[in-house]
């Protein structure tokens, strides 16, 4: 649906809002999913690797930590 440039020109304030409105819910309602599973795949991280075992692999230099982060960050846009 397309929003009109000014707001007088077809709507009115409430209905702008509304129509905000309904575009974000169904915007979250398709997104719920990835955000329950991202918070999923966070806690289970967050219990089976320890602080101390992350930090081993990024102090060692400055191109280790930079290969290894990067190694991890590849997979999060698939």
């Amino acid at each position: 649906m397309m929003i009109p440039a000014t707001v007088s020109d077809k709507m009115s304030y409430m209905e702008l809002f509304v129509t905000i409105m309904c575009a974000s819910w169904d915007f979250f309602r398709e997104a719920s999913i990835y955000l329950l599973l991202g918070f999923l795949m966070a806690g289970i991280i967050r219990v089976y690797l320890t602080p101390d075992s992350v930090a081993h692999y990024f102090r060692h230099g400055r191109f280790s930590s930079v290969l290894y982060a990067s190694l991890l960050g590849i997979p999060i846009p698939l």
